[in-house]
């Protein structure tokens, strides 16, 4: 929990929203003192401890004992996220169903990918995803309580009608998937972009964390896509449409992008290109800083050359747009950046205006693979952070309701 968060009422009314703020500031913190939550929140110590009291009693943190201090006085109990409350993350794509199951706090306990027939169905994705709870439930103990699923879509997601608007390298429209996936498996799930769920994930627990204004990038088999917060808060846009990042226009005599337009980031920043010329076939995204740094070809040096151009006049834009603090780049974009970093601050640089060209800082995510998961993990949290004491928590073996 950063300073900007809003500070806790000492009203009993507020009883739950300050339930909320503690929760969700171990969630982030992963372990913090009652002497750090009383700090953050503003609320006094006994209050704080009422609050703590009661989220320990509901299995959702734990108190370990005081670390040892050279200060006077008496340490400050160390409250951390309970490791029996789990959430399940489920990210199908072009290459496969990418499952995982991650703790408050935002551990990745398992992950794993599941691959698919050549064409993957929204009706598959269900019954993977039921297959999978089933299979590694026997591997966490009988305590364990799952708060539901979040998916995370390479494509555009209706988040009012919980459909997949359209995924066009899965080649899904209109699709009903939230319900599809509840039918299974007979949890709460809820469903965003892929990338919108990075910025998520990288925010709280990664490269942009502590700033209010951030763009994320992040390059996939499935294309580009992008996510924005702007004053700590995501940008969405109308059901959820918005921050189609890979989708600014970059040359408008460019390559058909999947969505029928000419030009867009993600037809000029691809990894399918780097694959065509590299001469290795589909070279996987954790393999490619490798590729780049050992075995790179005269053609593929030129590849890369020529996308990281393309990619800094991308950047240079979203910098005028959104004047953010920090640029995050994950996924084969990621790769793109450690082996042409000078290049690209040289073509933002020259591209931006000058405000907002030499404020941002461009890094590269430190999730890597980690991130979708977090990402899918804290949007099905969602429910538990914002009402802790309310909100249904399920068994993991049976998935029956049980109070919390």
């Amino acid at each position: 929990m950063s300073d900007r968060t809003v500070r806790g009422s000492r009203n009993e009314e507020t009883r739950r929203r300050n339930l909320s703020l503690v929760l969700s500031a171990v969630h982030a913190g992963g372990e913090l003192t009652r002497s750090d939550l009383t700090r953050l929140s503003g609320l006094n110590r006994s209050t704080v401890g009422a609050l703590v009291g009661d989220l320990v009693s509901a299995g959702l943190v734990v108190e370990a004992e005081p670390r040892a201090t050279h200060q006077a006085g008496r340490p400050s109990p160390v409250v951390r996220p309970s490791s029996d409350v789990v959430a399940v993350s489920v990210n199908p794509d072009v290459a496969g169903v990418v499952c995982a199951v991650v703790g408050l706090g935002g551990e990745v306990r398992l992950r794993e990918t599941i691959l698919t027939p050549e064409h993957l169905t929204p009706e598959d994705t269900a019954l993977l995803t039921k297959d999978f709870l089933e299979k590694v439930s026997k591997e966490f103990p009988s305590t364990t309580r799952v708060v539901g699923v979040g998916v995370a879509i390479p494509g555009i997601v209706d988040e009012q009608r919980n459909t997949v608007r359209e995924a066009p390298h899965l080649k899904w429209r209109d699709v009903p998937l939230v319900s599809l996936i509840e039918e299974e498996v007979t949890l709460p799930v809820r469903m965003a972009n892929d990338a919108t769920l990075g910025v998520m994930a990288e925010s709280m627990f990664g490269a942009g964390a502590g700033f209010d204004d951030v763009v994320y990038l992040n390059g996939s088999v499935s294309g580009l896509g992008g996510g924005v917060v702007s004053g700590g808060h995501l940008v969405k846009g109308v059901r959820g449409f918005g921050a189609e990042l890979g989708h600014i226009l970059i040359n408008p005599q460019g390559a058909v992008c999947a969505c029928g337009r000419l030009g867009c980031l993600e037809t000029e920043v691809n990894i399918q290109r780097i694959w065509a010329v590299s001469g290795e076939g589909q070279v996987g995204i954790d393999d490619l800083d490798h590729l780049y740094a050992q075995r790179a070809s005269a053609a593929l040096n030129t590849e890369l050359d020529r996308q990281a151009d393309a990619l800094a006049a991308g950047i240079a834009s979203l910098l005028n747009i959104f004047a953010p603090a920090r640029v995050i780049l994950g996924g084969h974009v990621g790769a793109l950046f450690e082996a042409r970093s000078d290049r690209i601050h040289e073509g933002v640089t020259a591209q931006a205006l000058a405000p907002v060209g030499e404020e941002a800082s461009l890094v590269r995510n430190v999730l890597r693979e980690r991130m979708v998961p977090i990402g899918s993990a804290q949007l099905a949290f969602g429910p538990l952070l914002a009402d802790p004491v309310n909100t249904s928590l399920f068994e993991w073996g049976s998935r029956a309701a049980v109070a919390n």
